[in-house]
């Protein structure tokens, strides 16, 4: 008795503790908010089968359709690189299925110099152009310390043009031909191997006036040539040269350009707008008239430059070059009249070594305490062109080199002129090597790189 009494008592207590008040709950029912279309296992990707929407939770099916079975794909990709190629793949893993397709190397490499070893005051320095992504490495370059970065910011202190520290310097370069021919060579790649191969620290930008030039150019045209210009100086000062803004009148072919009165208001334009943007490049030099010539006296080139340099001084203090009767090269004439109330003004003297060549002006200037730039010249006859005079062209570098004044020879160019450095019609706008250069530019260049004291390539 006592055990079936045991028993009921039991009973009552699970009942009651399963429904809690004494009633039973009824099982919750499923809302199959997520369900997955299910195939049969042994279906063929893209085969016809029968296909079951069931619920993830309870397994009841919702919906059924007949459809073929889709791939499972799966995608790898890979991007392209400067040396590796990349492909874009998507396969299935349920069946051979595969597609791919693949990308050559965008060989757009990454290109910047890893110094080897420094340049000092005594002895050049050596680099190597490599990628910052892939393993490429170029030649072994040579460069010594003629740059911006190592002298600074150019002053002139009596005769003599000085760096940042007070020390007598010199720059040598190139001077490119007239830029609405010959602009071509004004971008990074070629003006980067120039620099590299001469070791030049001065590029002169012959903006030309007239013959199809700057002042004789529609608005658009105009504007172009300016972009070069700009270009150029962005250019250069990505290099570490110095860089000569030249205002090329000449009248060659306009005979009123051979006075720089007659584009006068072009010029206070042009060098307004351009000594406001690059302001704060301090390696820029302004050349405010390249050869007057004809009936123009030095009277009307000073009126010229008083009217021209306040216009650059109210944005910089940069040097400013200034030239002088009968194809710049009547210092005499300066001498007897000179500029006064300015600072960093610098007097141009232009030289071609196979016909016109008077050193002693030159020297005459700079020993009396005039401060002379030879903003141009050549080896060769002053139209450019015929037999280059070597005795006489090394005769002027013995002078100048002795008193540290800067020279810049022309051209940069490929024209037929023995002037140009490169031969006719070379096509490479980056290859300065030797065997694509005048008889010019293969003996100035070994000039220049033996003045600058890196006479080889090799490492």
């Amino acid at each position: 008795m006592k055990k079936i009494i045991v028993l009921i008592v039991l009973l009552v207590f699970l009942n009651f503790s399963c429904t809690g008040n004494g009633t039973q709950n009824p099982p919750k029912e499923c809302t199959c908010d997520e369900s997955t279309w299910i195939y049969p296992e042994d279906a063929k990707c893209l085969e016809k089968v029968v296909a079951k929407l069931t619920c993830n939770e309870c397994g009841k099916v919702l919906e059924t359709k007949e459809e073929a079975k889709p791939h499972n794909k799966v995608v790898e990709e890979k991007e392209a690189t400067c040396s590796e190629k990349g492909y874009y793949i998507d396969y299935c893993t349920n069946c051979d299925y595969r597609f791919q397709l693949d990308f050559d190397a965008t060989g757009n490499h990454q290109l910047q110099y890893e110094i080897v070893r420094n340049a000092t005051d005594d002895h050049y320095g050596i680099k190597q152009q490599k990628c910052t992504t892939c393993d490429l490495s170029g030649e072994y370059i040579r460069y010594v310390n003629n740059g911006y970065s190592d002298h600074g910011k150019l002053s002139v202190v009596g005769p003599d043009l000085v760096d940042a520290n007070g020390e007598k310097f010199q720059l040598i370069g190139l001077s490119t031909h007239g830029l609405q021919w010959f602009g071509k060579y004004v971008n990074y790649n070629s003006l980067d191997a120039l620099h590299n191969e001469y070791g030049i620290n001065v590029l002169r930008l012959a903006l030309t006036t007239a013959e199809g030039g700057y002042c004789e150019a529609d608005e658009a045209e105009r504007e172009r040539l300016y972009q070069i210009v700009a270009e150029g100086i962005r250019i250069c000062t990505a290099l570490d040269m110095y860089v000569i803004v030249d205002w090329h009148m000449v009248g060659a072919e306009d005979p009123n350009d051979k006075n720089p009165l007659y584009y006068k208001n072009e010029a206070l334009e042009f060098f307004g707008r351009i000594t406001k943007e690059f302001k704060d490049y301090n390696n820029v030099l302004y050349e405010i008239m390249n050869e007057p010539n004809g009936a123009t006296t030095w009277d009307h080139c000073r009126a010229y430059a008083n009217a021209v340099i306040p216009v650059i001084r109210e944005n910089t203090d940069a040097i400013v070059l200034v030239g002088n009767p009968n194809w710049t090269s009547n210092l005499n004439a300066v001498m007897q009249n000179p500029l006064t109330g300015y600072t960093n003004i610098m007097y141009t003297y232009h030289f071609y070594a196979a016909d016109h060549s008077q050193t002693y002006q030159v020297s005459n200037a700079y020993d009396k305490g005039f401060p002379v730039f030879i903003s141009e010249h050549g080896g060769m006859h002053s139209d450019g062109d015929g037999d280059i005079n070597i005795a006489n062209i090394e005769n002027w570098y013995r002078i100048l080199d002795a008193r540290n004044i800067s020279y810049v020879a022309w051209n940069l160019s490929n024209s037929k002129c023995s002037s140009s450095i490169l031969q006719h019609n070379t096509p490479s706008l980056v290859d300065f090597s030797d065997a694509v250069l005048t008889e010019w530019g293969v003996w100035y260049k070994e000039w220049v790189r033996k003045r600058f004291d890196f006479p080889g390539q090799e490492k």
